[in-house]
């Protein structure tokens, strides 16, 4: 009855990562004549993304045949992702003094791996059931940011870095595949009797929301040369109040879920 992108648990494997980048960025500065220098750069990340695991909420109400009066309804979903990846194009500027600024747009995609639904109440009564929901797709983000970092000169080609940017992220869910009647069924069918409604009975969800987001990591970078860095960090984005909607003849629905995802990124940057 709903789709879904948003806040699998991946903290084990990151938290050590995140740990030993910070502790690489609280290296004591040292001078280097590279930090004062400032101009333009671009780069590329290749990140493998970490989607946590989302909950989210939905109302709405429900009409069944036989019977046009439309009965409130709400259920919790959890969702799990499968590993995903994220492609981000860089455009910034070295202030000098180790301070850069830059823009990032970016794409990212995420299949889902399994859909549940519990907590369910129709008419102001409890279900007490679980719906596991087959599904087949997934998500796909498209953003831009404005990030400001701060590297640590350590008087070698070693340099950490530690900052975070803010921006919209467009959540795509268009090819994301499943039931929609699932949720509906189950209910219909709690007197006793199995029920299965027609296909597009409840309505489909809207596709596409739009959301601020923002995101802080830390990293390292290692010097080829004066003029390009390959980096390796470790970002933690998040964003809120995505909201999903759709209506028909028999009823309306309403999804809302938050963003949170976990990225361990691999990228290089050049000066021009």
């Amino acid at each position: 009855m709903e789709r879904i992108f948003g806040s699998a648990g991946p903290g084990c494997r990151t938290i050590a990562l995140a740990a030993a980048l910070a502790l690489g960025a609280a290296v004591s500065a040292a001078p280097d004549a590279r930090a004062a220098e400032g101009g333009w750069y671009v780069g590329l990340n290749v990140p493998v993304m970490f989607v946590d695991d989302t909950e989210t909420k939905d109302t709405g109400v429900q009409a069944f045949p036989g019977d046009s009066t439309q009965i409130p309804y709400s259920a919790g979903a959890n969702t799990e992702h499968k590993t995903g990846f994220k492609v981000a194009g860089l455009l910034g500027y070295e202030l000098g003094g180790g301070v850069r600024f830059e823009g990032e747009l970016f794409f990212a995609r995420s299949k889902v791996e399994k859909l549940t639904y519990s907590g369910v109440t129709s008419g102001g009564q409890s279900l007490p059931v679980k719906i596991d929901v087959p599904t087949s797709g997934g998500a796909d983000q498209l953003g831009a940011t404005l990030n400001v970092w701060f590297d640590f000169e350590t008087g070698s080609d070693w340099v950490p870095f530690i900052g975070g940017g803010a921006g919209f992220v467009r959540v795509d869910q268009g090819r994301l595949k499943y039931n929609a009647n699932a949720v509906a069924d189950r209910i219909a069918s709690a007197g006793g009797t199995s029920v299965t409604l027609p296909p597009g009975w409840v309505p489909e969800l809207s596709e596409t929301d739009t959301a601020l987001a923002y995101h802080f990591g830390v990293g390292v970078g290692y010097r080829l040369n004066d003029n390009t860095t390959l980096q390796l960090g470790y970002r933690l984005q998040a964003g809120g109040n995505l909201e999903f909607s759709g209506s028909n003849a028999n009823g309306r629905i309403k999804s809302r879920t938050d963003l949170r995802v976990q990225f361990l990124e691999l990228g290089f940057r050049t000066r021009f």
